[in-house]
């Protein structure tokens, strides 16, 4: 499988939990593991996703949708906390072939049970964002929202498509989110041309095995 585009970012929070939680981007106390997992993904050299040794900026988002609900979903594919939580991060991205292609990677620790928590939460944000579009009238970047099966990845997964156009282009994007222990994995896989779900849903189970492996 030929992946164009491929980032880490890794969040590493700062903030400590409080009255409204841990937020998407998890919680102290879980850097090691966050390290030693962002080392895994940084040196994975895998031929069933062929990755490249290229580095590049990290993946961004085409637009910032309007709805709330989208807004942090495509924060979490960013790694920007956003309105969720304070976190730093770290970046790199490696590309392949196909125009216009790429995929993201955000990795976040939680404590004990926070990782699931998040997750039902994220589920939700998915639910509640039907189309993500901008705000400017008659602006014409839009993407509607469906389900992307993947099958079992991981400790629990939940994942959308989003199709439509950006830019006047055609447009698709996989949203996973892999909980694996107290880690969540949050991918993205993007292209101008229509993605292959089963493509997608390999990349996030390669990844979330290294994440696991390099977590033990």
């Amino acid at each position: 499988m030929r992946v164009t585009g491929a980032v880490l970012a890794c969040a590493l929070v700062a903030a400590t939990a409080g009255a409204c939680g841990h937020g998407l981007f998890g919680a102290p106390g879980g850097n090691e593991e966050l390290r030693r997992a962002s080392k895994a993904l940084a040196d994975m050299d895998d031929p069933s996703v062929d990755f490249t040794d290229r580095a590049e900026a990290a993946w961004q988002s085409p637009f910032h949708p309007a709805n709330r609900q989208c807004g942090r979903l495509f924060d979490l594919a960013e790694g920007k906390a956003g309105d969720l939580a304070s976190a730093t991060h770290e970046a790199t991205s490696f590309r392949g072939g196909r125009l216009g292609e790429s995929t993201g990677v955000v990795l976040a620790a939680y404590a004990p049970s926070g990782a699931r928590e998040a997750l039902r939460s994220v589920a939700g944000l998915m639910r509640d964002c039907a189309v993500a579009s901008v705000r400017t009238a008659g602006g014409g970047d839009r993407l509607v929202g469906s389900e992307l099966p993947v099958g079992a990845i991981g400790d629990g997964v939940e994942a959308r498509r989003f199709r439509g156009r950006v830019g006047g282009y055609p447009y698709e994007m996989h949203l996973v989110v892999v909980r694996s222990g107290d880690m969540l994995i949050s991918l993205v896989h993007t292209g101008l041309a229509r993605l292959d779900p089963e493509r997608t849903a390999k990349l996030a189970a390669v990844v979330a095995a290294r994440v696991g492996r390099a977590a033990e």
